[in-house]
Protein backbone atom coordinates (compact mmCIF):
# COMPACT_ATOMS: atom_id res chain seq x y z
CA UNK A 1 0.00 0.00 0.00
CA UNK A 2 1.24 3.48 -0.87
CA UNK A 3 1.55 5.89 2.07
CA UNK A 4 1.58 9.60 1.33
CA UNK A 5 3.31 11.98 3.70
CA UNK A 6 0.57 14.46 4.55
CA UNK A 7 2.02 17.94 4.30
CA UNK A 8 -0.30 19.80 2.00
CA UNK A 9 1.14 18.51 -1.29
CA UNK A 10 0.27 14.83 -1.14
CA UNK A 11 -2.91 13.63 0.51
CA UNK A 12 -5.62 11.04 0.26
CA UNK A 13 -7.00 8.04 2.10
CA UNK A 14 -3.51 6.66 2.77
CA UNK A 15 -2.09 9.93 4.09
CA UNK A 16 0.06 9.69 7.20
CA UNK A 17 1.82 12.55 8.94
CA UNK A 18 4.92 13.43 6.93
CA UNK A 19 6.88 13.48 10.20
CA UNK A 20 6.23 9.74 10.71
CA UNK A 21 7.87 8.83 7.40
CA UNK A 22 10.67 11.39 7.86
CA UNK A 23 11.42 9.95 11.32
CA UNK A 24 11.46 6.42 9.85
CA UNK A 25 14.07 7.52 7.28
CA UNK A 26 16.02 9.53 9.86
CA UNK A 27 16.19 6.59 12.27
CA UNK A 28 17.69 4.38 9.57
CA UNK A 29 20.17 6.88 8.14
CA UNK A 30 21.11 8.83 11.25
CA UNK A 31 20.28 12.14 9.56
CA UNK A 32 18.42 14.54 11.85
CA UNK A 33 17.28 17.23 9.43
CA UNK A 34 16.36 16.85 5.77
CA UNK A 35 14.95 20.36 5.56
CA UNK A 36 11.61 20.84 3.80
CA UNK A 37 10.67 17.52 2.24
CA UNK A 38 7.91 15.33 0.86
CA UNK A 39 7.73 11.61 1.56
CA UNK A 40 6.07 8.70 -0.18
CA UNK A 41 6.16 5.37 1.63
CA UNK A 42 5.17 1.85 0.80
CA UNK A 43 3.86 -0.59 3.39
CA UNK A 44 3.86 -4.36 3.29
CA UNK A 45 1.83 -6.42 5.78
CA UNK A 46 1.11 -3.30 7.82
CA UNK A 47 4.76 -2.26 8.19
CA UNK A 48 6.67 0.46 6.37
CA UNK A 49 8.81 -1.32 3.78
CA UNK A 50 10.29 1.65 1.89
CA UNK A 51 10.24 5.43 1.81
CA UNK A 52 11.22 7.88 -0.90
CA UNK A 53 12.07 11.25 0.60
CA UNK A 54 12.22 14.23 -1.77
CA UNK A 55 14.05 17.39 -0.76
CA UNK A 56 16.33 20.15 -2.06
CA UNK A 57 13.84 21.04 -4.79
CA UNK A 58 15.17 23.63 -7.20
CA UNK A 59 13.28 23.38 -10.47
CA UNK A 60 13.98 21.51 -12.74
CA UNK A 61 15.74 19.16 -10.24
CA UNK A 62 14.83 17.50 -6.96
CA UNK A 63 16.87 15.18 -4.77
CA UNK A 64 15.61 11.78 -3.64
CA UNK A 65 16.64 9.56 -0.76
CA UNK A 66 15.41 5.96 -0.88
CA UNK A 67 15.38 3.83 2.24
CA UNK A 68 14.32 0.23 1.76
CA UNK A 69 13.70 -2.26 4.54
CA UNK A 70 12.10 -5.02 2.47
CA UNK A 71 12.24 -6.04 -1.19
CA UNK A 72 8.46 -6.57 -1.18
CA UNK A 73 7.63 -2.93 -1.86
CA UNK A 74 8.89 -2.51 -5.41
CA UNK A 75 5.83 -3.13 -7.55
CA UNK A 76 5.56 -1.28 -10.85
CA UNK A 77 2.68 0.73 -9.39
CA UNK A 78 4.72 1.78 -6.35
CA UNK A 79 7.64 2.88 -8.52
CA UNK A 80 5.24 4.74 -10.84
CA UNK A 81 3.68 6.57 -7.89
CA UNK A 82 7.06 7.51 -6.42
CA UNK A 83 8.45 8.79 -9.72
CA UNK A 84 5.22 10.53 -10.76
CA UNK A 85 5.49 13.06 -7.95
CA UNK A 86 8.58 14.88 -9.27
CA UNK A 87 7.96 14.34 -12.97
CA UNK A 88 4.17 14.71 -13.29
CA UNK A 89 3.24 16.86 -10.31
CA UNK A 90 6.28 19.16 -10.05
CA UNK A 91 7.29 19.08 -13.72
CA UNK A 92 10.91 18.21 -12.93
CA UNK A 93 13.27 17.24 -15.72
CA UNK A 94 15.51 15.18 -13.46
CA UNK A 95 15.94 13.54 -10.06
CA UNK A 96 19.30 13.36 -8.29
CA UNK A 97 20.31 10.65 -5.80
CA UNK A 98 23.47 10.59 -3.68
CA UNK A 99 24.69 7.36 -2.08
CA UNK A 100 27.70 6.12 -0.17
CA UNK A 101 30.25 4.96 -2.75
CA UNK A 102 30.47 1.54 -1.03
CA UNK A 103 26.72 0.86 -1.24
CA UNK A 104 26.60 -1.53 -4.21
CA UNK A 105 23.03 -2.62 -3.44
CA UNK A 106 21.76 0.97 -3.74
CA UNK A 107 23.81 1.46 -6.91
CA UNK A 108 22.24 -1.63 -8.55
CA UNK A 109 18.78 -0.45 -7.49
CA UNK A 110 19.25 3.04 -8.94
CA UNK A 111 20.70 1.69 -12.19
CA UNK A 112 17.71 -0.69 -12.50
CA UNK A 113 15.35 2.28 -12.19
CA UNK A 114 17.19 4.03 -15.04
CA UNK A 115 19.45 6.39 -13.09
CA UNK A 116 22.87 7.10 -14.63
CA UNK A 117 26.03 7.34 -12.57
CA UNK A 118 27.16 10.95 -12.80
CA UNK A 119 29.88 11.73 -10.32
CA UNK A 120 32.28 10.59 -7.62
CA UNK A 121 32.80 12.84 -4.59
CA UNK A 122 35.66 11.99 -2.19
CA UNK A 123 34.96 12.65 1.51
CA UNK A 124 31.49 14.06 0.75
CA UNK A 125 29.75 12.02 3.47
CA UNK A 126 30.53 11.68 7.18
CA UNK A 127 31.35 8.01 6.60
CA UNK A 128 33.21 8.23 3.29
CA UNK A 129 32.93 9.00 -0.37
CA UNK A 130 29.72 9.64 -2.29
CA UNK A 131 28.45 8.86 -5.77
CA UNK A 132 25.70 10.85 -7.46
CA UNK A 133 23.15 9.46 -9.89
CA UNK A 134 20.64 11.25 -12.08
CA UNK A 135 17.37 10.13 -13.63
CA UNK A 136 16.07 12.17 -16.55
CA UNK A 137 12.36 12.13 -17.25
CA UNK A 138 12.92 10.52 -20.67
CA UNK A 139 14.69 7.62 -18.93
CA UNK A 140 11.81 7.19 -16.47
CA UNK A 141 9.04 6.92 -19.08
CA UNK A 142 8.80 3.11 -18.77
CA UNK A 143 7.84 3.56 -15.11
CA UNK A 144 5.50 6.50 -15.68
CA UNK A 145 3.25 4.92 -18.30
CA UNK A 146 -0.03 3.57 -17.02
CA UNK A 147 -0.45 -0.21 -16.95
CA UNK A 148 -3.25 -0.22 -19.55
CA UNK A 149 -1.15 1.99 -21.84
CA UNK A 150 1.74 -0.50 -21.58
CA UNK A 151 -0.57 -3.42 -22.37
CA UNK A 152 -1.98 -1.65 -25.43
CA UNK A 153 1.53 -0.79 -26.62
CA UNK A 154 2.74 -4.38 -26.28
CA UNK A 155 -0.33 -5.70 -28.13
CA UNK A 156 0.26 -3.30 -31.00
CA UNK A 157 3.89 -4.39 -31.30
Amino acid sequence: MILFGQNGELSGPNAVPNEVLVRWVSDRLGIKDFGPCVTIGVSHKGQIAAVALYNKYLHPNIEITFVVESPHWASRGAVRTILSYPFAQLGCKRITATINAENRKAERFLLHLGFAKEGYHPDALPDGDAVTFGLLRKNAERWLREKNEQTATSRAA
